[in-house]
């Protein structure tokens, strides 16, 4: 697996293409990773950072080209480190007259693999044992409606009920008093009448 990108870096009178690359690199082996050097006659030393392998050539001849010059760096996997993932730079310093003119350092993922190991990626297999206790939340939850909490509601309403048959027969008294006072008022009222015409 490699992944390349086209955009280059830029140094003053360099630049080197891609800028980032992600590859594998076996333990008991080598992977190859290719470059494009630009604008840019001398030697070029190269060196890891943060990451703990061996890189060959170590030095290279450069002559600019229009087209850019093609090296090509050999990574060496070491079995005593097993299977790691490093997240690291890949240094390239520019040499002219046997100083330091520039540098530029380019982003590298090395997915370092041992054999006889598990792969580098095996978390999600701990997911799976954890969604096992979730199993057992429907089994409560489908014994929680086996409570009779709605039962009580019908009793609140019957409670509330209760008192209104008693409203219903409390109510025709009202109307039968206003009738009898309403007569005795009346009758009164026709005995003083009956006083006056005969005075």
């Amino acid at each position: 697996l490699m992944v390349l990108w086209t955009a280059p870096v830029l140094a003053a009178g360099l630049s080197i293409s891609p800028p980032t690359v992600e590859f594998d690199v076996p333990a008991d082996g080598s992977a190859e990773v290719e470059f494009l050097v630009y604008d840019f006659t001398g030697d070029l030393q190269i060196s890891l950072e943060d990451i703990p392998l061996r890189v060959e050539p170590t030095t290279v001849p450069v002559t600019a080209k229009e087209g850019g010059t093609r090296i090509v760096l050999t990574f060496y996997g070491d079995e005593s480190l097993g299977s790691e993932i490093y997240e690291g730079k890949i240094r390239f310093l520019a040499m002219t007259g046997g100083t330091v003119a520039m540098g530029i350092k380019v982003r590298a993922t090395v997915n370092h693999i041992a054999t006889g190991q598990p792969p580098l990626e095996e978390a999600p297999e701990e997911t799976t044992t954890e969604e096992s206790p979730t199993e057992q939340t429907p089994e409560e939850a489908a014994s929680g409606p086996e409570e009779s909490p709605p039962e009580q509601a019908p009793t609140g309403e019957s409670e509330q009920s209760s008192p209104t048959p008693s409203e219903s027969s409390s109510f025709p008294v009202l109307p039968v008093a206003g009738i009898a006072a309403g007569t005795i008022i009346i009758i009164t009222l026709i005995i003083v009448i009956v006083r006056r015409y005969q005075y």
